[in-house]
């Protein structure tokens, strides 16, 4: 019986392996590699059941889905959490939600929700607000506001003076990067908001209605890959820029890719993620169709400390969920 399996087991390890390695795979050297990681969920939970059969069994081949097991840690450090928030004397709360444009029916209690918001910032992506919800959001707290982007679609507002901003990409596009540097005491804040490149896919028609998904398989499998190779290309651009930057970094925004990506995973290598550190439970994020999805992040470099991260899935105003991080300044 063991030698039946030897191959099958082989074969297993290495396409798990494989799929493993896609997150060091750039989308712009392999198309496919956005494609590949969308397995590794399925992968983790399947190695868990085979360790779970073998173990019962007494049989030594559990070994393999437990060493398989063990390699995928970092993907199931970035799937489930179990942090506890902590406390600092001198802390400042980061928010950042994509609004949908506001166009869900209900733009009166959004903007009460999130002018009643304790947050010290706030970054917004398809924001698309009037110069009357600029001026109500900053009155409400008094905050200092900066919006770009096409047709103003990304904000950033803060209880602090902002010394310095910029949008990455003038052109007229509707994904684009937002940066501003803000005084919190005899420190300063680089903040980064983004909104990496969308699919453009219509959840409803091409991804949950199984016929009109295979009429237009080859459509979405390339707006797929176009989007991971775009979002790799923003990627790029924003780790380059914030090279140069010497003090406390945070990039809050929706990524729209998952944590299984080689995007996810090159920020990851150069900066630590607000969920995996003080996060609890999923963090799902998108309030969708699709709903087991977390695409909007809060990554900081280690001049920062996480000390409590929050998705808050009761606020369901837009099609994403507004999520908080809490922060220290490490000296």
């Amino acid at each position: 019986m063991k030698r039946i399996l030897k191959l099958p087991i082989f074969i297993w390890c290495i396409l798990t392996l494989v799929v493993y390695g896609s997150v060091w795979v750039s989308p712009e050297l392999f198309k496919y590699s956005g494609l590949v990681s969308l397995g590794i969920p399925f992968l983790l939970i399947l190695n868990l059941i085979f360790f779970l059969i073998f173990l019962f069994a007494r049989s030594r081949i559990a070994i393999a889905p437990a060493v398989l097991l063990l390699i995928g840690l970092p993907f199931i450090k970035s799937t489930f959490s179990l942090s506890k928030s902590n406390e600092a004397p001198s802390s400042f709360q980061v928010m950042n939600y994509n609004m949908m444009r506001m166009n869900k029916g209900n733009e009166k209690d959004m903007l009460q929700w999130i002018a009643s918001s304790p947050s010290d910032i706030k970054c917004f992506q398809e924001f698309l607000g009037s110069k009357n919800v600029i001026k109500a959001i900053s009155q409400s707290g008094k905050y200092n506001s900066f919006t770009g982007g096409y047709g103003d679609s990304y904000a950033i507002f803060s209880k602090y003076p902002i010394l310095n901003k910029g949008v990455f990409y003038e052109k007229q596009t509707s994904n684009n990067i937002l940066f501003a540097d803000l005084k919190i005491g005899k420190d300063t804040l680089r903040v980064y908001n983004v909104h990496l490149q969308s699919m453009s896919i219509n959840v409803d028609q091409e991804v949950i209605d199984q016929a009109e998904f295979e009429k237009k398989y080859e459509t979405v499998r390339r707006k797929f890959q176009d989007g991971s190779v775009r979002r790799t290309a923003q990627i790029n651009d924003l780790l380059k820029h914030a090279e140069k930057v010497t003090y406390p970094i945070i990039i809050v925004g929706d990524f729209n890719d998952i944590p299984y990506s080689y995007n996810y995973f090159k920020i990851s290598r150069e900066f630590n993620n607000a969920f995996e550190d003080a996060g609890r439970g999923f963090g799902f994020t998108y309030n969708g169709k699709l709903p087991f999805l977390r695409i909007d992040n809060q990554f900081y470099n280690n001049k920062l400390k996480a000390l409590d991260f929050n998705t808050l899935s009761e606020i369901d105003y837009s099609d994403h969920f507004p999520v908080v991080g809490i922060y220290s300044i490490s000296h």
